[in-house]
C-alpha cells in the first residue's frame, strides 16, 4: 500500500508532522519522492511506528535511535546475504553441500581447526 504524508499521520496518531519530516531528513525512513510529496510504503510505516516507540516509549536520544536503526538495517542485510549464500549453495553438487554443512557444524561446536578462528 502507498501512503501520503496525510495518510501516514492518520494511521500513526502519535506521530506529528514535524517529527515525520525530521525523521525523513535524518534518513530514518526513506520514502519515495513524487511531485506531490513523499510516498511511504508499508515498510516505511512499520519503521515509523518503531521510531515512535524508540523515541516516545523508550525515550532514546537521536544518536541512540540512529544506532538501533543502523543495527536493524545491518541485520536485515545479513539475512538477505545469507539467503543468497544458501541459494548459491543449493546449486552446488550434493557432496559440496554436505562438506560445507559439516564444516559449518564443526565451527559452531568449536571443533574448527585453529587457523579458522
Amino acid at each position: 500500500m502507498i501512503y501520503t504524508e496525510e495518510k501516514v499521520l492518520s494511521e500513526i496518531r502519535r506521530l506529528t508532522r514535524r517529527d515525520l519530516r525530521v525523521w525523513v531528513r535524518e534518513g530514518w525512513v526513506r520514502p519515495a519522492m513524487s511531485e506531490s510529496g513523499p510516498l511511504f510504503d508499508d515498510i516505511d510505516v512499520a519503521r515509523l511506528r518503531l521510531v515512535c516507540d524508540l523515541r516516545q516509549e523508550m525515550a532514546l536520544t537521536s544518536d541512540a535511535v540512529h544506532m538501533v536503526l543502523s543495527l536493524i538495517d545491518r541485520l536485515h542485510q545479513t539475512r538477505r546475504d545469507m539467503r543468497m549464500l544458501l541459494a548459491a549453495l543449493d546449486d552446488q553438487p550434493r557432496e559440496v553441500r554436505h562438506a560445507v554443512a559439516s564444516r559449518f557444524r564443526a565451527q559452531l561446536e568449536g571443533d574448527a581447526p585453529e587457523k579458522d578462528r
